[in-house]
C-alpha cells in the first residue's frame, strides 16, 4: 500500500469511494458519485487544504481537510476520512492518521478537531488514535427549511 497527497486527478476515485461507503451501513446515505464528487472537491479547492489517499491497484482510503488559523498558529478540520468497507479494521486508517500528523507536525499545527456519530464505528476509531471527546464542547445543527 502506498499513501501520498491527494492530487486533483485522484477525485473521481476518492468520490466513487467515498459514494459506495457512506451509502452503506451504518451511514446508509443517499450518496452518489457526482454529490460526492461535489464535497470531495469543495474541501480540495478550499484555502488550507491537506489530503492524503491509500491506494493499491485502487483507492483503499483517504483522509483530508483545511488548516485553520486560529489563536495559538493552525488547527486542522478534518473534514472526510473514507476506508474502503472490506479493508476496514486493517490499518488503513491508522496508517493515513499516522502520515497526516506527520504531515501537520512539521507545519506546527496544534490540534486536530472533527464532528462523528457517537454512535458509529468511526467513534471508536478516532479514540483509538487518540482523539478525546472535548468536555466542554458540543456540536450544534439546526435546520433552516
Amino acid at each position: 500500500m502506498t499513501i501520498r497527497e491527494i492530487r486533483t486527478e485522484d477525485l473521481e476515485r476518492c468520490s466513487d469511494l467515498y459514494s459506495r461507503v457512506f451509502s452503506g451501513p451504518p451511514w446508509s446515505e443517499a450518496w452518489n458519485e457526482a454529490n460526492a464528487y461535489n464535497r470531495l472537491n469543495h474541501f480540495y479547492r478550499s484555502e488550507g487544504f491537506i489530503g492524503f489517499l491509500a491506494e493499491d491497484e485502487d483507492v483503499s482510503g483517504f483522509v483530508l481537510g483545511n488548516l485553520e488559523p486560529f489563536l495559538d498558529g493552525s488547527w486542522f478540520y478534518l473534514r472526510e476520512m473514507c476506508v474502503d468497507t472490506k479493508l476496514q479494521n486493517q490499518g488503513v486508517g491508522t496508517n493515513l492518521m499516522s502520515v497526516l500528523i506527520d504531515c501537520l507536525k512539521l507545519k506546527d499545527v496544534k490540534s486536530i478537531y472533527l464532528a462523528t456519530e457517537r454512535e458509529i464505528p468511526a467513534a471508536a476509531f478516532y479514540k483509538k488514535n487518540g482523539f478525546i471527546q472535548e468536555d466542554k464542547m458540543e456540536f450544534y445543527c439546526r435546520s433552516v427549511k
